[in-house]
């Protein structure tokens, strides 16, 4: 699926290149790519369509970026950096957003699948969970709440530093969306978000205790395949 390294670029943005396919899902997709004006250092392109509204973008998604944006002056070590953010015109309805974030090459997923027996030792479990909670605090003090916190979502840099991504986006390209394509997510979620109650912070912390427990067994806790079943392993 992965483009050739020799790029290319369909959207007119001569700042970006494309590089390879990273994933597509509910939210849009995914590509490695170049910051031509950068010495051409590799950055995370998410590429997403949001509904336009006959003003033009719609307020929600504005001020979500804009939170982004401000969030992205702490520089907070365990949040993962948003560089720049483009928009284009897709079809009359839609326009595209181009998020453009700092490049790590590995999740917590593929960091755990490459750890050797026996598995990570309980300091290195302890700083993973210190830096994951660091960043959590850090969303949830500037009054956001993740919503879909797993390992997918969780970067581990080359010096081992854990940061958060995809967070404070779900507002912007519909969240309901998101919480009905990817069955992987139920594994992580907390009953009130399944319930479709009323829920803030705790949640999140619900999906910590999750990843926390996949850091000693180096596989899901609870691995629901619909909501009611995933419900039922929650009970059990």
């Amino acid at each position: 699926m992965a483009q050739s390294e020799r790029g290319r670029n369909d959207s007119g943005d001569h700042q970006y290149e494309e590089v390879s396919l990273i994933g597509k899902g509910a939210y849009g997709v995914v590509y490695k790519g170049r910051d031509l004006k950068n010495e051409g250092q590799y950055v995370a392109m998410k590429l997403i369509r949001i509904q336009n509204t006959e003003e033009g973008m719609p307020m929600s998604a504005i001020r979500e970026i804009s939170l982004l944006k401000q969030l992205e002056a702490y520089e907070h070590p365990n949040i993962v950096r948003l560089l720049d953010v483009r928009h284009t015109p897709v079809l009359s309805g839609e326009i595209q957003l181009k998020l453009v974030f700092e490049f790590i090459d590995q999740d917590l997923t593929t960091y755990l699948e490459k750890c050797p027996p026996p598995g990570l030792g309980p300091d290195r479990i302890k700083d993973l969970m210190y830096q994951l909670i660091s960043g959590v605090d850090f969303l949830h003090s500037n009054r956001i709440i993740h919503r879909d916190l797993k390992p997918q979502n969780v970067l581990i840099s080359s010096d081992g530093q854990l940061k958060l991504a995809d967070f404070g986006l779900a507002r912007v390209y519909g969240f309901q969306m998101a919480l009905t394509q990817v069955v992987v997510t139920l594994w992580y979620r907390a009953p009130e978000v399944i319930l479709q109650a009323q829920y803030a912070t705790p949640v999140d912390m619900w999906s910590c205790g999750c990843i926390f427990a996949e850091l000693f067994n180096r596989r899901p806790l609870l691995c629901g395949e619909s909501d009611i079943d995933q419900l039922i392993k929650i009970f059990e």
